[in-house]
């Protein structure tokens, strides 16, 4: 991150309690514009995913693609695409997708950087139309400015989606920025029951990992289809 934003660069905001304030600051400043041009989100997504945090959600989907011989996966949400990374370093076809904002930007120079893959990254309004065996979706809900739009677009491209339900946290990781706004998740329960049905669930505290099965699945789709849960 250091050599992407070269004198821009922050060290400070390496240091978690003073990110804290500074998106503290950037969130009131910038309102709705927040995911579309804040910077200290980029610090901020590079210490969520060395946190560890989401070790259980890549042991979960690396398990379900295996037992499904999935390779092609959409990361809706992709943010700085470290997930992205480590799902392609992991042998898997991956596509990331976000809003066209800062994290895209640098997720984009360090795919070319490390992997020369910066194609694979794209803005969120490229996924219409497109087909992927599964969209990944983690942490992703909680962001979104109209959920049910963005589940209707996870089912239909995508066979699986794989997504977490985690309870609102109005303080996050961070102090007045509230990052995730409240979910409706009886709403979000009713949507994702319109569109898939529940296969799999796992538990990571105190998040629920859950795949899902689209009901617009290819017909031709040649790997096994799970039962789904009753």
């Amino acid at each position: 991150m250091a050599t992407y934003l070269g004198a821009d660069f922050r060290p400070e905001l390496t240091h978690f309690t003073t990110l804290r304030t500074f998106l503290d600051t950037e969130w009131a400043r910038l309102g709705d514009a927040f995911y579309k041009q804040s910077v200290g989100y980029l610090y901020d997504l590079t210490h969520f995913h060395y946190m560890r945090v989401k070790d259980p959600f890549f042991t979960f989907l690396l398990e379900f693609a295996r037992e499904h011989s999935i390779t092609d996966i959409a990361d809706v949400g992709c943010g700085i695409a470290l997930d992205t990374q480590a799902l392609l370093q992991a042998d898997l076809d991956v596509h990331g997708y976000d809003l066209d904002n800062p994290s895209l930007d640098y997720a984009r120079w360090r795919l070319n950087r490390d992997l020369n893959e910066a194609h694979r990254i794209h803005a969120l309004d490229q996924l219409p139309g497109r087909r992927h065996q599964l969209a990944y979706a983690v942490d992703v809900l909680g962001h979104a400015e109209d959920p049910a739009d963005l589940i209707e677009l996870l089912f239909t491209t995508a066979d699986y989606v794989f997504l977490n339900l985690a309870p609102h946290d109005p303080d996050h990781r961070h102090g007045r920025a509230d990052l995730h706004p409240v979910l409706n998740h009886q709403r979000v329960l009713a949507d994702l029951s319109k569109y898939g049905d529940l296969i799999r669930l796992g538990t990571q505290p105190p998040n629920v990992l859950t795949v899902w099965r689209s009901h617009y699945q290819r017909q031709l789709h040649t790997h096994a289809t799970p039962t789904p849960i009753r």
